[in-house]
């Protein structure tokens, strides 16, 4: 069998510069383990399902199990614990390593069989479930990464699958599912209420279990993560525009996993930006000389096109600033500046900015009598500097030009 290698990796290249491959550390046991199963295998899912975009709408779509049954199996597949664990780069690829990935091609747009319902029973269980698995081939050891969704090993084609227990579904999960007269936006909404993990309304909305009956049909993955962070966040942002505007400039900031956050809240109606610093020898830079910068910005009216310069990034990153904007019952304008490290090897997903900057909430803010005083010391904690950031910035901008924010400028940046 192929060794993997990482996905920023070309002809066996290690361009993060590294001696040996961290990705395929710690692996040699799962090799192993998967290396032994043949054509069939009987397995604890967290649950975990996917759904492929290439070549849509003819795309793979699969569940995702270790081949043994493992206790406290959830943690293979919970972004949400990840964060509170804070567990490393090298914990969760090796959780993600573990499973097998079955799967087979489906047209999204008819969807059917017993893969589908297999598919949408365990998106919709609230806990790990015992699964039998039937092979057409023997799982490949191989490993996939993604700034967008956690990371997806061992493909192996599926013959057939069946739940080998009885699937618990919560209250609210059910209710919502069974409701085929409530939009799928709200059916999000709702889910999202009822405390149910975002992770979670992800997989649901995913495996076509939403909306209105013409609108219940498989998502790719990585589109459900964005949709479903798009709707809570619009419709969140409709409540805190009706609020006060913040009175004073609070700053937050957290790490976790190579990635840095400064959210800079300002008084003033809601406005939202997302700076992206991708440094040198970081995993979305491993050649580049330079920081690679990149922006994306929306207005008190929103936007209309998708923010393409950061992707899922600034979805989730609004997501959380929005829930942060809600508890405190106020409106501000919003600056986030992300710088993605060298520590960061291996991309997980997009899951990890919003839990980081939900994490970052939680701590107590820096509170600022001037914009360049909140900036100097943002400053101290970022590699590059802050000048060139904001070069990047259509909100700084703005901000310079507007007379009722210039009480806060004792000095040009």
């Amino acid at each position: 069998m192929k060794v993997p290698v990482c996905a920023i990796c070309k002809g066996g290249k290690f361009l993060c510069g590294k001696k040996f491959c961290p990705i395929v550390q710690r692996l040699d046991y799962w090799k192993t383990t998967i290396d032994k199963v043949k054509d069939s295998f009987f397995g604890t899912s967290p649950p975990s399902v996917f759904v492929g975009r290439f070549n849509y709408p003819r795309v793979n779509v699969g569940i995702l199990s270790p081949p043994i049954e493992i206790d406290a199996a959830e943690k293979l597949d919970f972004p949400e614990l990840w964060y509170k664990e804070q567990s490393t780069i090298r914990q969760i690829l090796d959780y993600r390593s573990e499973m097998i990935h079955s799967r087979r091609i489906q047209n999204v747009k008819k969807p059917k069989g017993n893969l589908l319902e297999v598919m949408q029973e365990l998106a919709m269980s609230k806990r790990s479930t015992d699964i039998e698995v039937w092979l057409k081939s023997k799982p490949k050891f191989k490993f996939s990464v993604s700034n967008f969704t956690p990371p997806i090993g061992n493909p192996a084609l599926i013959k057939d699958a069946k739940i080998a227990e009885n699937v618990k579904v919560s209250r609210n999960v059910d209710r919502i599912i069974s409701d085929t007269d409530l939009k799928a936006e709200n059916s999000v909404t709702h889910l999202y209420s009822h405390k149910i993990p975002v992770s979670k309304i992800e997989k649901i909305f995913s495996v076509g279990l939403l909306g209105l009956p013409f609108q219940r049909k498989l998502v790719p993955t990585r589109w459900s993560i964005t949709g479903v962070d798009d709707i809570i966040g619009k419709s969140m942002r409709k409540k805190v525009k009706t609020y006060q505007e913040l009175s004073e400039i609070r700053v937050f900031h957290n790490e976790f996993i190579g990635n840095h956050y400064e959210i800079m809240l300002l008084p003033g109606a809601y406005e939202y930006e997302l700076v992206e610093v991708k440094l040198p020898k970081s995993v979305w830079n491993p050649i580049g000389k330079y920081a690679a910068i990149y922006a994306d910005y929306e207005s008190y009216w929103g936007r209309k096109d998708y923010a393409s310069a950061t992707g899922g990034a600034f979805y989730a990153g609004r997501l959380s600033v929005l829930e942060h904007l809600e508890k405190i019952k106020r409106q501000a304008t919003v600056l986030i500046i992300r710088e993605v490290l060298p520590s960061y090897y291996a991309p997980l997903g997009i899951w990890q900015m919003r839990e980081t900057i939900r994490g970052a909430f939680k701590n107590k803010s820096e509170k600022f009598n001037s914009l360049d005083e909140a900036l100097r010391k943002i400053s101290t904690r970022l590699s590059t500097p802050i000048g060139k950031i904001l070069k990047k910035s259509k909100l700084f901008q703005k901000i310079k030009e507007q007379k009722k924010i210039k009480q806060y400028l004792t000095q040009p940046f």
